[in-house]
Parts: C-alpha cells; structure tokens; sequence
C-alpha cells in the first residue's frame, strides 16, 4: 500500500463510488463519500444485478472494464459473506445483441437454439455469470470501506468546485445525476423496475430475452428472491413504482417461466440508470490543483465494469499526484 496525505472525496456512493472508495483506501488515500440520498435509495441498490455489460459504450473500453471486473468477482464467490455467486444463465437475443461480444470475455459459454425453448430468436447462448446479490454484496462493500477509514455523509451538492480546497482529488461517480452535477446533458436516465418474488425450488437458473424494445424479460434467482424485470425506459426520471409495469412484468415473465406462477409478490424497485452514449472515465482540471475524475454514464452495466473502472480511476490519481 502506497503511503499519502492526500484526501480524497468521492461523490456517489452506488457501486462505483464505492468499489473506486475500496482501491483508493488500497493505496493509502484518506477517503470521504458524498451522495445526495441515503445508502438504501441508490440506483445500485435497486439493481437485479449480473455481469453484463448493458448499455454500456464503448466496447474497447468496457471490455477491458468487463473482463477485471470479472476476474474480482471470480475472487470474491469463493467467500459466501461477499454476495457474489456464478449461475448458468440463458440469453436470447430477439434482435441482434450490441452486447454479444461479452460472451467471449468469460470462462464458460456456449450456443444454444432458442426453438427447443419455445423462443424464436436470432442467436441463443447459455453463459455462466457472476450474480451479484445486491442486498448483500453492497453492505458488505459499504461496511468493508467503512472499516478501513473511510466516511459517510449525506448531502447535496452543486458542483465539484464546492469540494476544494478541503481535498486534494475530487471522483465524480454521481452516475445520472452528473446531469445537474457537472451540468452533462449527454447523461439521461433509463427507468428501470424490477419485481422481487419469493423462492421456488422449481427454479435455478437465470433467463435473459433481449429486444430492442424498452421492456425486457430477465428472472434473475438471488439468495432470498427472484427479481423479475423490467424497463428500460429512456427519458424517464420517475422513481416511483408504476402498477402498470408491475402488471406486464408479472405476465411477461410468468408466461416464459411457468414455475414462477404461484411465488409471493414481494414488492418492487426503481432505479435511473446514467445513459450516455460513451462512458466517461477521465481526469479534468477544473481550474489549477482542482482535479476532478470522472467516472459515471455506465448505463446497465455499472456492476460489470465498477472494478475494472476503480482501476482505472486509481491509476488516473496515482499519476497526477506523482507527476
């Protein structure tokens, strides 16, 4: 661990935030997270969350992001406390996937035909994939941070600028709302929501239909649930939940996974994805000593490539203090 004085605060603390908070804690930065809202109503925590780089540009980038990350939760499922398991997931690509390359960034794939599931689509794979089982993996994370130094605070803030001269580096991870943080009007919301239902023994394994639409069909097994999706509705910054789409989720998903039927409704989430055309993960100099890393408009993808990301970031820092 590198030795520093240099403080640091990161502004979001959704799966981003936190995973660039545990590699700067790595290197010996002191380190103190912002976020407008409370650790429970984060976008992150809203997630039915699996490696797979959804809406997330561009491939180059992400898949050098994709595949780290990768590798971290091949780490992490070896301790059951981490939240962070492999399950064989089914994908069937209605329309062409702009994602498809990421099958070829994991250890076990292979092509299957949709027809023998009863889905007509253009390609059909089953991948094994880390699951990440959100309400246990992120307090895990948020309590692993908080033990090595790290500080919490709620509150809202207008800009980096607000930040300095206090601390010496500022991370930008503030996901959708750099809309107003950093005034990007590149960044909009995907609304996603989510269904959770109660377990069943009749169902293992993870089911993905891809289609252009902005609704698709996921059943996603956790520990104590299944999540059932969604939306992805672009534009959309509503964050309460909509019966209508609770209503179709149900259908849509208990017609292509008929052991589901009878499971308890449990309740639903919300959250805004960051949509951006292109990730933005650079460092910028607001004004002279004010250095900014930016690293949000992950789309879909924000649990695939945080640790690749949180690489980056911290190589990013290390460098501009040692220049």
């Amino acid at each position: 661990m590198a030795v520093t004085t240099k403080r640091v605060a990161i502004v979001g603390q959704g799966v981003m935030g936190l995973t660039c908070a545990a590699r700067m804690l790595e290197q010996g930065y002191s380190v103190n997270i912002f976020s407008r809202e409370e650790f429970t109503d984060t976008t992150s925590m809203s997630a039915g969350a699996y490696w797979w780089p959804h809406k997330t540009y561009p491939e180059e980038r992400v898949s050098k992001w994709s595949k780290e990350t990768y590798k971290e939760y091949a780490k992490s499922s070896l301790s059951i406390e981490s939240g962070v398991h492999f399950e064989r997931h089914r994908r069937f690509c209605i329309d062409p996937d702009d994602s498809a390359y990421a099958r070829h960034l994991v250890d076990e794939w292979e092509e299957i035909d949709g027809h023998n599931y009863g889905i007509s689509c253009c390609e059909a794979y089953l991948v094994v994939l880390p699951v990440i089982d959100v309400p246990i993996f992120m307090p895990y994370l948020k309590n692993h941070i908080e033990s090595h130094g790290a500080e919490f605070h709620i509150k809202e803030l207008e800009s980096p600028a607000q930040l300095f001269p206090t601390f010496d580096l500022v991370i930008n991870c503030s996901g959708v709302w750099a809309f107003h943080f950093v005034k990007d009007k590149e960044v909009f919301p995907i609304r996603g929501q989510i269904v959770k239902v109660s377990l069943t023994d009749k169902f293992h394994e993870s089911t993905r239909i891809y289609q252009k639409e902005d609704t698709f069909t996921l059943i996603l097994p956790r520990s104590n649930d299944i999540i059932l999706g969604g939306t992805a509705q672009y534009d959309d910054w509503g964050r309460d939940s909509r019966s209508e789409d609770t209503d179709i989720i149900l259908k849509r998903c208990r017609k292509l996974v008929p052991e589901i039927s009878d499971c308890e409704v449990l309740g639903t989430a919300v959250g805004l994805r960051p949509g951006r055309k292109e990730v933005r993960l650079e460092l910028e100099l607001i004004a002279p000593n004010r250095p900014v890393i930016h690293n949000y408009g992950h789309g879909g993808g924000g649990y695939t490539v945080a640790w690749g990301c949180a690489n980056e970031v911290t190589a990013l820092a290390n460098e501009y203090f040692s220049g």
